[in-house]
């Protein structure tokens, strides 16, 4: 039986979302981003290992030793930053097809201009004429805005010059997958794809995985 999504290869994995065998090809690259599947699929199980594992390895590891001891240091210490910025990107993502890497680079560049000027002292804030890109924006900012000045006595608060160094490891990871051209999966598709049915609701309610730590 040919595969009921391409129509051209055969079919030889069950899909628990369709209710049939699809191939191979189609499983890997349609999951999540085309076929509604369960959490409990061992065809996303496996998959999302098996990317994460690549995403660490290829995006978020620096080829500086110095480099890479910082961003694992901002890693550890802000984990939650990191995961509730890279979930505001999967929701997005999950609801615009059309959101691209280029889109998340130009919100990151925005407002990690915005918080390097008032390092300096003056406050200015940085937009963008790209409406996705600037919608997103507006959701790290925020974001960032309720790490620095939490209304929740349980929740940690950062500074600013750590605000500016987690966008900084994001936006070095972006510009990895841009960098690999085609070949890569897309930071935007690799984090939908991971973006677990409880989360899908918005961030600090997900886990999404930081890989490379």
């Amino acid at each position: 039986m040919k595969c009921i999504l391409c129509g051209q290869r055969k079919g030889k994995r069950f899909c628990p979302a369709k209710r049939t065998t699809i191939c191979a090809q189609c499983c890997g690259e349609k999951r999540v981003l085309e076929i509604d599947c369960p959490e409990s699929c061992e065809y996303l199980k496996i998959g999302r290992s098996h990317e994460a594992d690549q995403e660490g390895a290829r995006h978020f590891r620096a080829s500086d030793r110095l480099e890479q001891e910082k961003r694992a240091r901002i890693l550890e210490n802000f984990a939650p930053v990191i995961s509730d910025l890279q979930t505001l990107i999967a929701v997005e993502r999950q609801s615009s097809r059309d959101l691209a890497d280029a889109d998340v680079a130009e919100a990151l560049d925005c407002l990690s201009k915005t918080l390097r000027t008032e390092e300096r002292g003056v406050i200015y804030e940085t937009t963008s004429g790209n409406l996705r890109a600037d919608t997103l924006r507006g959701q790290f900012s925020s974001l960032v805005e309720s790490y620095r000045y939490p209304k929740e006595a349980d929740k940690p608060r950062i500074q600013l010059k750590d605000a500016i160094e987690c966008l900084e490891v994001l936006q070095a990871v972006v510009a990895s997958h841009v960098e690999a051209g085609p070949s890569s999966l897309s930071f935007v598709d690799f984090l939908a794809r991971h973006l677990p049915r409880s989360g899908r609701v918005g961030p600090s309610q997900s886990s999404i995985i930081v890989p490379g730590r």
